[in-house]
């Protein structure tokens, strides 16, 4: 394998690796802040990493994760050599990496992770790394801790990252002290981001939309928060991934995305008039699959190979796909922009991409893709629980299925009320990280099955605008008001409820005064809060 360009790798080996990714900074003396700025540039991690792609680097990444695909895992990394401490460590480069270049926006970039997460552990038993790799070597033995959604790699790698961090401005010269201080200082406080984020949530917000899973109690204002990490904007969801998938939902009346059908695939062919049958399509995937359906992901990553540009291009073009591609757009980019991937300089704090929306477009049973992605207007399928006066401005009320679902279009009538009423940013965050944690809550306790019953939600401001009532009504199963006297502390940070509890913490953080009483059978929960101050 040997991509063209002076940032190619040579050949496949470990040290190949090493030598493209590393480049001049392969020990502490080469620590400078240039060596630093120049590796970020293409590693794309760090204080001195940009939007723009580093062209070279991207096409040798993606000839690497390209021929990863043909030959399989195991094939690939065949060798014994790779099973040394320098091969483990730049298999966790190609890994934990390259994915996240090649495969941006979509769920593949985040496909190895699980694996990558245990390779690093392994790596950091009885702190071996320490043997076996330099201080800058070590940071990308600890990279992949900070990516998975597993609490316990998150813990490890605040304490590897931080004995880093002392360990790297120890071994630099004396005038490289304060460049290699800024850098170590950036990296431990992403990590605890990483970290925190974990603790909060249980997972990622920010890949919820690449996932399509949908956004849980809290999690669609943590994407709108101004204080939202930056590494959190770094892959922005690819329109083709999603609009592909629709298409083959539509030719399929309906598919599974884990399991993709050979009929599936030439359906699909076909609305772009392309023939199944031409040896060059892309149905030798189910030959090299060695079965008649596979994943979605590993679709999509066949028809990214060079040998099927051309037939790529031709589904990219065909109507229905056109058709999708512009609604999966306007549902997902901001500020204007037109092209993926967009600048991340315009990083927008509009409200978080919908995944129930985004959902629906791709399975074919929601917004038409003449009108996906605009925002929606009034309640969007929320029943009000009564008709207000036309005039009556001080109050929402609501009436929701128990389902999680919904808390998404729950968001857009509270940022409707919200701005109706003036709120500033840090007390409209408050405002909805209360009524998500607490529906949240409902739904998950209060029922068995969702869907089938009602949850009645009401806010009203009072006429200084200065205290806003909520209030929540339900027939669901009594609750507990212990649990929303949950603190979080040595003795409590461990428990399986630990992120259900810090979420009602919260709600007790922000809300003035809360109270719960069962009543005829249904849950009745006030809260109140206090308005700019």
């Amino acid at each position: 394998m040997r991509p063209g360009g002076k940032d190619g790798i040579a050949e496949r080996s470990p040290e190949a690796v090493l030598d493209f990714w590393l480049g001049p900074l392969r020990s502490a003396a080469d620590a400078s802040r240039e060596n630093w700025q120049q590796g970020m540039l293409k590693w794309r991690v760090g204080p001195f990493a940009r939007s723009a792609d580093y062209p070279n680097a991207v096409r040798t990444q993606r000839a690497w994760c390209e021929q990863i695909h043909r030959e399989g895992l195991d094939s690939f990394f065949r060798d014994p050599v790779w099973n040394t401490p320098r091969g483990l460590l730049a298999k966790l480069i190609v890994l934990d990496q390259f994915p996240r270049t090649v495969y941006r926006g979509t769920a593949l970039a985040y496909a190895y992770d699980p694996l990558a997460g245990s390779l690093s552990r392994q790596a950091c038993e009885a702190d071996r790394e320490f043997a076996n790799y330099n201080v800058i070597e070590r940071f990308w033995i600890y990279a992949p801790l900070s990516h998975a959604e597993d609490l316990t790699l998150q813990e490890l790698s605040i304490r590897k990252f931080a004995r880093w961090s002392v360990d790297l401005t120890n071994e630099v010269p004396g005038n490289r002290r304060r460049i290699n201080q800024f850098v170590s200082w950036s990296i431990v406080k992403a990590a605890i981001e990483h970290s925190e984020t974990l603790l909060l949530f249980g997972r990622f917000p920010h890949r919820n939309a690449a996932l399509m899973r949908p956004h849980r109690g809290g999690e669609s204002r943590y994407l709108t928060d101004p204080m939202r990490p930056l590494w959190s904007f770094t892959q922005p969801l690819n329109p083709d991934y999603f609009a592909l998938l629709g298409a083959l939902h539509r030719v399929a009346d309906g598919i599974d995305e884990d399991r993709i059908a050979r009929e599936a695939v030439a359906s699909l062919l076909r609305t772009a008039e392309l023939t199944p049958e031409d040896p060059a399509s892309p149905m030798d995937l189910f030959a090299l699959a060695g079965d008649d359906a596979v994943p979605y992901p590993i679709l999509y990553r066949h028809l990214r190979l060079p040998e099927q540009a051309q037939t790529f291009d031709r589904l990219r073009r065909a109507p229905p796909v056109v058709e999708l591609t512009d609604a999966v757009r306007r549902l997902i980019l901001k500020d204007g922009d037109s092209s993926w991937p967009p600048c991340s300089a315009k990083h927008s704090l509009e409200p978080a991409i919908d995944v129930a929306a985004l959902s629906a477009l791709v399975r074919g049973d929601g917004p038409s893709a003449a009108t996906a992605g605009a925002r929606p207007s009034g309640r969007d399928g929320l029943e009000p629980t009564s008709d207000p006066p036309p005039d009556s401005t001080r109050s929402l009320s609501l009436a929701i299925p128990n389902d999680a679902s919904e808390l998404e279009r729950v968001a857009d009538a509270v940022d409707g009320f919200a701005d109706r009423h003036g709120l500033s940013q840090q007390d409209r965050f408050q405002v909805q990280l209360c009524i998500e944690e607490v529906l949240m809550y409902i739904v998950e306790h209060g029922y068995d099955d969702p869907g089938g019953q009602s949850i009645d939600v009401h806010l009203e401001m009072d006429d200084g605008g200065r205290r806003l009532a909520i209030r929540t009504v339900d027939d669901g199963r009594e609750l507990d008001p212990k649990s929303f006297m949950f603190q979080p502390g040595p003795d409590t940070i461990m428990e399986e409820t630990v992120e259900e509890g810090i979420g009602l913490h919260l709600v007790r953080t922000y809300a003035d005064d809360l109270r719960y009483r069962h009543e005829n059978g249904r849950n009745h929960l006030s809260l109140s809060k206090r308005i700019g101050s």
